[in-house]
């Protein structure tokens, strides 16, 4: 029974380091998944996204793709702080979603997420735009638009430097849009006043299902 739900699941992972059981003649033993869940474009299946399963450093430590169904497993996830990421593939589609979980019992069936972005999306500046560096007086304007749905949905405005590394993160924003005055208040860029070069810039949705959702980074010349 558990080995036809291993199969219907599709493609499941293997955690790194440990490797998979082989039959004579066979091929590889699918492990059973304990961690399953399933993903969904406005309420349709939808196969084929890539699907991680990250540890609590944000690292990739197993992938898989969403099957027919739209369903995904991971086999062999030990107990402890693990977070599952879907990426995008569709226009409409959020570049990521993203949920946190605890694993205490041997297996977990995961709520459902959803890849759609509802129309989400920033909006100016546009991808690749170049902009005076931000000040108090001249600051730099982040606008975007909501998902449709859910209702009740928090946005933050991110900036990066050109290595990935954060720079600065807005509040919780309920309109769309949000000013940047230059100041850093991330890491090393805390209290730093931002300067000419590379950046990029993206939002992140704080969902009421307690998943997370990211658009595609923007490149961004302040100059």
């Amino acid at each position: 029974m558990k080995r036809d739900l291993a199969l219907a699941i599709g493609v499941t992972a293997v955690l790194s380091g440990c490797s998979p059981d082989f039959r004579d003649g066979t091929g590889p033993i699918v492990p059973v998944p304990n961690v399953e869940g399933a993903v969904t474009r406005s309420g349709s299946v939808a196969p084929g996204l890539l699907v991680s399963l990250r540890d609590s450093t944000s690292q990739d430590v197993a992938k898989t793709v969403t099957n027919a169904s739209g369903n995904y497993g991971f086999g062999n996830v030990a107990s402890g702080a693990w977070e599952v990421k879907v990426s995008g593939r569709d226009p409409g589609d959020y570049d990521s979603v993203t949920r946190a979980f605890q694993l205490v019992s041997p297996s977990l069936t995961l709520p459902m997420l959803d890849v759609s972005a509802h129309g989400a999306g920033p909006t100016n500046p546009a991808d690749g735009a170049a902009h005076a560096v931000p000040t108090p007086v001249q600051p730099l304007v982040f606008q975007f638009n909501f998902p449709s749905a859910p209702p009740g949905v928090i946005a933050h405005a991110q900036v990066f430097d050109s290595g990935g590394k954060a720079v600065w993160f807005s509040g919780a924003l309920k309109i769309g849009e949000s000013a940047w005055n230059g100041l850093g208040n991330q890491g090393g860029y805390q209290g730093t006043v931002a300067t000419p070069g590379s950046y990029t810039w993206r939002l992140k949705f704080d969902l009421p299902d307690s998943s997370a959702a990211k658009t595609a980074p923007r490149g961004l010349t302040l100059t």
